[in-house]
């Protein structure tokens, strides 16, 4: 495992930009306590009134979707606030490969992974209950309101790839690479999970359509050196 401290200089720079839509319901909530005055008692997050899907939460998915791939494949994969392995790898100046895209205590991401916003502000309500687990019965007052997003909606998507090569050319001695290459494949495909209810269907999403753009440093400025449809 190399060392992935580089960030004393930009190498290379991949914009990939596109189009996220949920084919679920999907519900990224604020918790339990709604807003004050909102009709319901789950809401759906959003800022500046738009329902967003936080550049946090979606890198958060992404590194988990990785780790458990990397896992199945017999590496040992561990979390990235398991301080003990982070200081021995930078002691060691040996990095695991997802900890030298998402980052750790001890080293910057190589990803940016920005908010996602619905381009349309469309919303639905859906009533639950709670079921109190030792009598199987409807727990007293354990009946609630969650609001959720419709199936459908495109929210836009950027995520930055820095000093890793994945196009115009990818760099396949960079195992970083190929992990990418994954993340984006299925993204693309089979889609991916976030938020809540994900057991009973909700929250998947896939990227639509998406662009690159690769850049690097000549004479002090970005020079586009590349760019093409993911999709």
């Amino acid at each position: 495992m190399p060392d992935y401290r580089d960030f004393d200089k930009l190498n290379i720079l991949t914009k990939i930009e596109g189009t996220l839509i949920n084919n679920t319901p999907l519900r990224i909530g604020v918790g339990r306590e709604a807003p004050l005055g909102s009709p319901v008692d789950v809401a759906v997050y959003r800022v500046n009134n738009q329902p967003c899907i936080p550049g946090s939460s979606l890198k958060g998915l992404f590194r988990s979707f990785l780790e458990s791939t990397f896992a199945s494949e017999g590496y040992n994969v561990h979390p990235p606030y398991d301080d003990k392995r982070v200081e021995e790898e930078a002691k060691n100046a040996d990095f695991c490969e997802i900890c030298g895209i998402f980052g750790n205590n001890e080293l910057a991401s190589h990803i940016r992974v920005y908010d996602s916003y619905a381009k349309v502000n469309l919303t639905f309500q859906k009533t639950g209950i709670s079921i109190d687990r030792e009598f199987g019965s409807v727990k007293p007052g354990g009946l609630f309101t969650e609001e959720f997003i419709p199936p459908n909606i495109e929210w836009n998507f950027r995520m930055d790839i820095i000093n890793v090569r994945i196009y115009p050319e990818p760099d396949f001695s960079d195992k970083r690479v190929k992990l990418l290459q994954s993340l984006i494949r299925v993204l693309s495909t089979d889609g991916l999970s976030i938020g809540s209810r994900k057991s009973v269907g909700a929250g998947l999403i896939k990227l639509k359509e998406a662009k690159w753009t690769t850049y690097v440093i000549e004479k002090g400025l970005l020079k586009e050196v590349g760019k093409g449809d993911i999709l």
